[in-house]
């Protein structure tokens, strides 16, 4: 069995654990209603998580994600309020600042050859400047959030077809299958894996390294704006701190659905169900009624509990197949 495929078993199992562990301890996990509002409060850390695992899946990190959705949130709400173009107008705008953010990733990583953590971090905080920047303020300077009124806008935020799921959740899966297609089924997919596997053997293969680093980050900087969209239109406003907290958040879900940082590893089936598992874990303790230090905590200690496991996991599967492979030569030159 492939070593990914082992990996996601792992994180399916330790999801149906939760889920039963959950369904025994507490009245109404599985209730209808409770499932719909976990799968949207999951969705938009999903989005972002399905962009950063492309990032992952190349051999990188990205941590802006969540402060770029917080900029591009805060870009519609200054153009709608400040400005007479269209909804369409607006959005545009908006898309074409989160593509100039990821294609700036891009480039710090790709071309000037920074490493992932340093340029990522440094255009988190140019896109938390930039925020603040944006920010609508009173009279008197202080920073204020403006209701947006806009039907076309806030839609984002309601239900889907009439149905009880929220639009939010089937973009967050819909996202997910494309992404999961994407990567498996096309040539560029196959490249991004090569390059996190082996960069040299990617690159004597014809395969550049600033045109898949700059893909990467501008896949996840797309669905930064879209998570932007669906949470500024369920929120109706924005503030200096939407997406703040959500980077590690989606990196968490990416890493615990089986990506790994060391690259070539992982796929949109594990981040859904690692994005699954956190919202799910959060939900219990919740229901479980500790209060949100306690949550944070145990969250917390959770999450660095599975990546210290996928980093031992990987070093021990390496080994395994280190072994095998000498073993295999040994065979080979007991023949000859």
């Amino acid at each position: 069995m492939k070593q990914e495929t082992v990996r996601r078993i792992i994180s399916f199992s330790l999801l149906v654990i939760l889920i039963v562990v959950l369904s025994v301890t507490t009245d109404n996990f599985l209730t209808a209603d409770n499932l719909i509002n976990l799968f949207r409060e999951c969705s938009v850390v999903g989005i972002l998580a399905v962009g950063v695992t492309f990032v992952i899946i190349s051999s990188g990190n990205n941590l802006s994600s969540g402060a770029m959705l917080g900029t591009v949130a805060m870009v519609i709400a200054r153009l709608y309020h400040s400005t007479a173009l269209s909804v369409t107008g607006i959005l545009l705008c908006a898309l074409l600042v989160a593509i100039c953010l990821g294609a700036l990733n891009g480039f710090c990583v790709g071309v000037l050859q920074i490493p992932d953590y340093i340029a990522t971090l440094s255009v988190q905080m140019i896109c938390q400047g930039l925020t603040y920047v944006l920010a609508i303020r009173t009279p008197g300077g202080q920073i204020t959030n403006e209701i947006i009124n806009n039907a076309t806008i806030t839609g984002f935020g309601g239900k889907f077809l009439g149905t009880p799921i929220y639009r939010v959740t089937v973009a967050f899966f819909g996202l997910a299958l494309l992404g999961q297609i994407f990567l498996r089924h096309t040539k560029i997919g196959t490249h991004i894996y090569a390059m996190g596997s082996n960069r040299k053997s990617a690159e004597y293969s014809g395969i550049s390294f600033v045109r898949v680093k700059m893909l990467v980050f501008i896949l996840s900087a797309v669905c930064s704006f879209i998570a932007a969209l669906y949470l500024t239109g369920r929120n109706a406003t924005t503030d200096v701190a939407s997406g703040t907290t959500l980077s590690f958040q989606a990196i968490s879900g990416a890493v615990i659905g089986g990506a790994s940082f060391a690259g070539g590893r992982g796929d949109m089936i594990g981040t859904v169900i690692g994005v699954l598992f956190l919202q799910i874990l959060k939900n219990g303790l919740l229901k479980y009624g500790l209060p949100p230090n306690w949550q944070l905590l145990l969250s917390g200690l959770v999450i660095v509990g599975m990546i210290v496991f996928d980093a031992a996991y990987n070093e021990y599967m390496e080994k395994r197949t280190t072994k095998a492979a000498a073993i295999a030569r040994e065979k080979k030159g007991a023949k000859s």
